[in-house]
């Protein structure tokens, strides 16, 4: 019973392996490459990007919204904490 285990599981794994394997192609490029520096078509430098830069207003308001969820938190964590005395 072992044995033919052993060889259900062998058979199973050499077929996905195979299954899995790539097949070889002979590589043969459809066109002759073109000597470098000579496809034809010009390139443009890049722009560098420029930083987004949040306005004074938005900072401050994040930062609002963020001191009053933490404060949420902490509320609750306490009344949480107090129930779990109690």
């Amino acid at each position: 019973m072992k044995k033919l285990l052993v060889a259900l599981l062998t058979a199973a794994f050499a077929a996905t392996a195979f299954a899995q394997a790539q097949k070889a192609q002979p590589a043969t490029p459809a066109t002759p490459a073109a000597p470098k520096g000579q496809s034809g078509v010009e390139t443009e430098k890049a722009t560098p990007a420029t930083p987004a830069t949040p306005s004074a207003k938005s900072s401050k308001e994040q930062k609002q919204k963020k001191v009053a969820k933490t404060k949420a938190k902490a509320k609750a964590k306490a009344k949480a904490d107090e129930k779990k005395a109690n």
